[in-house]
């Protein structure tokens, strides 16, 4: 290049550095066709940490064995693109190539090289409602640690849990991942029923890809844990028999369990124990109904949770039952007697607009949801209770150690997501005070 022809600032320097490759002493072979790509290692070890360490060991190897100082890194785990991507940014500041279709790629490269700002800028472009696939997405977030970005992959996921069923992307999913997206309350179907086609749908494509038949037994086995994911009991009991009942995919006793919570809830409990969620999705949590309705809580970082024994509590969101407020209270108590944490769980009611002439009696069937399809969950109940405006809280102070609940024998405490689930079913039996039109409202 003559002196008339070079570029005439820093910026441009940088860049024609990079695309000429002079004087180079790193060399990258990237993505699945190893296509091969210059820098210079004095820029790349200032713009990132991993970088510099990198080219600290390959200076010492160097040194012992004599190696040439030109060194060949393989990189078949980044597009090619993305890392073209990234040097420019690196070399230039330069973004003019990074769009909406490839910043994923980008910030996994990013990520790996430990390129900070780069990553803030590439999560800047993507816009989840555009991304070709939102589940790999948010598979990609959770590995790099991204927690804000999948937390929104999953909230748009369930948000839009009705389309997306119907993806064919929805069918390369694993089955950790369809467990996790069939346990949020946050899934907004229009009755669980969908539920049920989406996972037959995702479970007869894994039998086709592993050349089985899609039998109840192949079926059942595909879906694993995700199965106990789904609330059968919200689902009328003509639907449940017509479709659940006659595909053979639930055991007698799970079914016969399911038939019990809408006939009878307290009737042998231990003999058929409900293994399926029974409370309602989000969307019908603020719905009130006549006198009966599920209130629903999951404490995350229970660990962490659990280490608390002094008034740290924690609420559910509240339920709407015959105009009256109901939530759930968790805390960790300390019986200093014997030095052992409890977990006690109480039911708060409140009147709206702060009537005090309100009564009511009330029965609450409590359960701790198993975590694990095989295990049982932990129940307690009481009956005929009354609740007013001075006496609004009942439970159980004493329910079960920690040390009970977190044993991974029992099944009740997630260790992966640490985390529990409570439910509560309460039926108002006499109500006093509180206007019959707030029930309606």
């Amino acid at each position: 290049m003559s002196s008339s022809s070079k570029p005439r600032n820093s910026m441009g320097r940088m860049k024609h550095l990079l695309s000429s490759a002079e004087d180079a002493d790193v060399h990258f072979l990237v993505g699945q066709k190893k296509e091969l790509l210059h820098a210079h290692k004095l820029i790349l070890k200032h713009a990132s940490e991993v970088f510099e360490a990198m080219f600290r060991f390959d200076a010492q190897k160097e040194k012992t064995e004599n190696a040439s100082a030109e060194a060949v890194v393989e990189v078949p785990d980044v597009e090619a693109a993305a890392f073209r991507v990234m040097l420019a940014f690196i070399y230039a500041d330069d973004l003019s190539d990074l769009n909406g279709e490839n910043a994923m790629a980008v910030l996994y490269a990013a990520k790996k090289y430990g390129v900070d700002e780069l990553i803030s800028l590439s999560l800047k472009k993507l816009s989840i409602p555009t991304l070709p696939n939102v589940f790999l997405a948010y598979a990609q977030a959770c590995l790099l640690l991204l927690e804000d970005f999948a937390r929104q992959c999953l909230l748009y996921i369930c948000q839009n849990a009705t389309t997306l069923f119907d993806t064919e992307q929805f069918l390369q999913i694993d089955q950790n991942l369809l467990g996790e997206i069939f346990g949020r309350d946050q899934v907004v179907v229009s009755n669980e029923f969908e539920i049920w086609k989406a996972a037959l749908r995702w479970a007869d494509e894994k039998c086709r890809q592993k050349g089985t038949l899609c039998s109840s037994k192949n079926r059942r086995a595909a879906l694993g844990p995700a199965l106990f994911r789904i609330r059968f009991p919200l689902m009328p009991t003509e639907e449940f028999t017509k479709y659940i009942v006659t595909s053979g995919l639930l055991t007698i006793e799970e079914f016969v369990a399911v038939y019990q919570f809408h006939c009878h809830p307290n009737c042998l409990p231990g003999l058929y124990p409900l293994k399926f969620p029974c409370h309602g999705r989000i969307s019908d949590w603020n719905k009130p109904k006549k006198n009966r309705g599920t209130l629903a809580m999951e404490i995350d970082k229970f660990s962490e949770f659990a280490r608390e024994t002094k008034g740290k509590s924690r609420f559910s969101k509240a339920v709407t039952i015959k105009g009256i407020q109901w939530k759930i209270e968790a805390e960790v108590m300390l019986k200093e007697d014997c030095n052992e944490k409890r977990l006690a769980v109480y039911l708060w009611c409140t009147s709206p607009r702060n009537d005090k002439s309100w009564s009511c009696k009330c029965s609450a069937i409590l359960r701790i949801v198993a975590q694990k399809g095989e295990a049982e969950n932990f129940t307690g109940q009481f009956n005929g209770r009354v609740f007013n405006h001075k006496l609004n809280n009942l439970g159980f102070p004493n329910l079960i150690t920690v040390a009970q609940l977190m044993d991974s024998d029992k099944g009740l405490y997630d260790k992966l997501e640490d985390r529990i689930s409570i439910v509560i079913d309460v039926t108002v039996e006499e109500q006093k005070g509180a206007k019959r039109k707030l029930a309606d409202e």
